[in-house]
């Protein structure tokens, strides 16, 4: 008669084995929410605010030449936007931003709903982002690409071994 087979990783006492890169993902969504929800209400508190102008400033101080053809773009299409636009732009970008909390919040927590909800945003975006890299590649896009689709295998590579786990005969209680 054999003896049973030990099992991969003895469980801690001090409860569930704590996944180290969560956290991280977890901050970086709060990072994001942050921002986006700051963005979103400066735009909705300063509609007429001459952005375009502001932006002009801001590229001189920082030494830069606000003729420069990227800039000047740039520049050109924000004063373009009407005040009512960059209201609109302020509730997608604190709507967005309380998406990320959210995620943020489930990851921190290790709760399963805030992995799948992270998956399952993550993976909508990643086709406006591919759309935008097609239209004009830029490190940031890319580099923003490259984390987003490592955060998705990641975290589906975790989700079906936790299913598995949890299919296993003992297998742990879904959390």
């Amino acid at each position: 008669m054999s003896a049973p087979a030990a099992p991969d990783v003895a469980p801690s006492p001090a409860g569930p084995k704590r996944d180290r890169l969560l956290p991280w993902i977890a901050a970086e969504r709060g990072f994001r929410a942050i921002v986006l929800v700051a963005i979103g209400l400066i735009l909705i508190t300063h509609p007429h605010t001459d952005w375009a102008r502001t932006i002009t400033r801001f590229t001189k101080d920082m030494g830069m030449d606000p003729s420069d053809n990227g800039i000047q773009r740039i520049i050109a299409k924000v004063h373009n936007i009407s005040p009512s636009r960059l209201t609109f732009y302020g509730a997608v970008a604190i709507a967005y931003g309380a998406l990320e909390a959210t995620e943020a919040y489930g990851l921190w927590h290790q709760r399963r709903w805030g992995e799948y909800l992270t998956v399952f945003a993550t993976s909508i975006l990643l086709v406006p982002e591919v759309w935008e890299i097609v239209k004009g590649p830029t490190l940031l896009k890319v580099g923003a690409l490259v984390v987003n689709v490592a955060i998705v295998a990641y975290l589906v590579v975790r989700l079906r071994r936790a299913s598995a786990a949890r299919a296993a005969p003992g297998g742990a209680a879904p959390g």
